[in-house]
């Protein structure tokens, strides 16, 4: 009978997995998966977005993206600009270098969904994306409990 552990060890090699292919399709364009990661999500989402929104989106720490975002902006795929909204922040944005190379970085990512797909059924990959959906959300729900009773236990004592 399979067990959370059987999940989280599966998860846990499949992404270890995937990261090490996505780090040598992208090894010719010089770019590590985080900085791929970061491409294809300004690539496909919006060609501007503030450090934030993508820490936010993407899951990611403050001080990785930014290292990744440095990174992209030496190797010239992003530059820096400043948020009309805030002055202390800024927003980075693709450079024509980063849009001649988003087919590539796109054959990449679809690479490695092409192999996570094979042998499975478009129904298979449906249920399998409901049921990580349902365990995220129990991940999720059970954080904002804890963050909540955090802050009501913070705020009794102080």
């Amino acid at each position: 009978m399979a067990e959370i552990r059987d999940i989280w060890l599966h998860a846990h090699h499949m992404i270890r997995s995937a990261r090490q292919i996505i780090n040598e399709n992208l090894r010719s364009l010089n770019l590590s998966s985080a900085e791929g990661n970061i491409l294809l999500h300004l690539l496909t989402q919006e060609q501007e977005m503030g450090q934030e929104q993508l820490v936010e989106q993407l899951d990611i720490s403050k001080p990785a993206v930014s290292r990744a975002l440095n990174s992209l902006v030496a190797k010239g795929y992003a530059t820096w600009l400043p948020d009309p909204q805030d002055r202390r922040a800024h927003r980075v944005r693709l450079t024509e270098q980063a849009q001649k190379i988003g087919p590539d970085i796109e054959r990449a990512y679809n690479q490695i969904y092409a192999l996570a797909m094979r042998g499975i059924s478009q129904k298979e990959l449906d249920d399998f994306v409901k049921l990580f959906g349902r365990i995220s959300e129990n991940f999720r729900c059970a954080q904002a409990k804890k963050i909540t009773e955090e802050n009501y236990a913070a705020q009794r004592l102080g």
